[in-house]
């Protein structure tokens, strides 16, 4: 039996969709951890697995096309997000006029979000967290079984949509098997923000607690989120699950001892717990790895965290900041106060970790031209080397769009696949849709075309691949 991860090159006028988030288009490229944990599943029920993505080996249609010509997958497996839907579905017809009996299955945010766009005679999908429902689904599905008992399922009986019932989440991670890593080329990742190459990415945790109304988090937590809704009361969102510091470490020294030097924390938010993060610190502390993680402002208060971090190797944390205006913070729900802002950025500088903020602007009524000014002039008052800069965007399944819907905020009545870093589908009547693509624009301008700061990055390029690194990062974030 043979399955292939497949992310075919972009087949719809766009550049490639980034996967992991699953919200823009690719900055950088990540390893997708969540496709190589579920490949060393398959590969522990007996399959001959592959990973295929040619957007990052630079591949084109054409080469799609010729590779289908000679390859005999008996499953093909897409991670399907918002704006991926278009090229995942296309892709599966090229498939189809090379491969009469090839079988697919559709997975993640997109797929969990609207089943039946996808399913077929060929074709199923699994709602929300993959990795127990796929490891029972392939070897029935390749076999023609009877899928009736396979729970988190959605598939096509007699013209019929079929969805059975939700399966449970995984409540014990630790019991899930190590990404396996052997199946991509290390050398064609890198984030901007690292500079020890090779770089991975690793995941210890799943789900987050807080309760932001716009918040898209990661592609498999988003997933897991939209289906534990679709059967809870209310917006609850799935208990959040964390790996044990034994594991998380036992995977770090694997990686170790495979010649990676660096790492991504994919999680929504790392340092949940401070003994955990401890522990983690205190393993990880004289192993020379190089990292970065995710983290909300109110957990890096604690100095002693992030002290440990520090010591451990962490290179920068992005933090979602979204705005400097208080009363705007409190209507999206950040539960956080600017305060806490301005003192876990200096926590983070006064260890020598860099901080990344992640500003969204059009998050609310509130939001005025000023606001945004305000905003980014404070980020560059904290004298940081890295903004994101993205528009709010009503994704579906999170509240910001149902309220955006009944307020009349979209510029159009449904949500579609736009780039948040570059366009707005909000258009409030004192901020237009163009206002905020303008000022969008203006605030990368504002922040990464001072001279100051030009200068400054240029003293801290470490070699000519870090220079390479960089432009590549910033033409992507700047282009268009």
């Amino acid at each position: 039996m043979k399955a292939t991860f497949l992310t075919p090159p972009p087949l719809d006028d766009k550049p490639a969709a980034e996967r992991i988030f699953g919200c823009n288009y690719g900055i950088y490229p990540t390893p997708n951890v969540f496709i190589l944990i579920m490949a060393a599943i398959l590969k522990q029920c007996g399959f001959i697995v592959k990973i295929e993505d040619f957007p990052v080996m630079g591949l084109g249609k054409t080469d799609f096309v010729e590779y289908l010509k000679a390859d005999e997958s008996d499953i093909y497996i897409f991670y399907t997000v918002f704006l991926s839907k278009k090229t995942d579905i296309l892709a599966r017809e090229i498939i189809r006029g090379q491969r009469e009996n090839a079988k697919f299955i559709f997975l993640s945010t997109e797929a969990t979000s609207c089943p039946e766009d996808f399913v077929a005679d060929d074709s199923v999908v699994i709602r929300g967290e993959p990795d127990d429902t796929l490891r029972e689904l392939a070897p029935r599905f390749v076999a023609g079984g009877d899928l009736a008992d396979v729970l988190g399922l959605s598939y096509l009986c007699d013209g019929k949509v079929i969805h059975t019932a939700s399966r449970p989440i995984i409540v014990d991670l630790d019991s899930l098997p190590f990404p396996d890593r052997t199946l991509i080329d290390s050398s064609k990742y890198h984030n901007p923000k690292l500079s020890h190459l090779p770089y991975t990415a690793i995941m210890t945790s799943r789900g987050c607690s807080y309760r932001c109304y716009y918040c898209v988090p990661n592609s498999l937590d988003f997933a897991r989120e939209i289906e534990f809704k679709s059967n809870s009361e209310g917006e609850r969102k799935p208990p959040v699950r964390c790996r044990s510091a034994r594991s998380v470490l036992a995977e770090i020294k694997e990686i170790k001892a495979q010649g990676y030097k660096s790492f991504f924390i994919l999680d929504d938010l790392f340092p949940w717990d401070k003994q955990r993060t401890l522990d983690i610190m205190a393993g990880l502390k004289g192993l020379d790895m190089e990292w970065c993680c995710l983290a909300r402002a109110n957990h890096l208060l604690n100095e002693d965290v992030v002290r440990a971090m520090a010591e451990a190797g962490c290179a920068f944390v992005a933090i979602g900041v979204e705005s400097f205006n208080q009363e705007i913070l409190d209507y999206i729900r950040k539960d956080i106060k600017v305060e806490m802002i301005y003192q876990a950025v200096g926590n983070l500088k006064k260890y020598g970790i860099e901080p990344e903020l992640n500003i969204l602007i059009g998050s609310c009524p509130l939001e005025t031209e000023e606001t945004i000014e305000h905003t980014v002039n404070e980020a560059i008052k904290l004298d940081v080397d890295y903004v994101l800069i993205s528009v709010c965007t009503p994704f579906p399944h999170t509240e910001f769009n149902k309220i955006a819907k009944e307020k009349g905020w979209m510029v159009e009545s449904n949500y579609r696949a736009i780039d948040p870093i570059k366009q707005s589908f909000i258009s409030y009547p004192h901020l237009a849709k163009n206002d905020l693509e303008r000022i969008l624009k203006r605030s990368y301008l504002k922040f990464y075309f001072r001279p100051k700061y030009l200068w400054k990055r240029l003293r801290g390029v470490r070699s000519p691949r870090d220079l390479f690194n960089k432009i590549k990062a910033a033409f992507s974030i700047l282009r268009n």
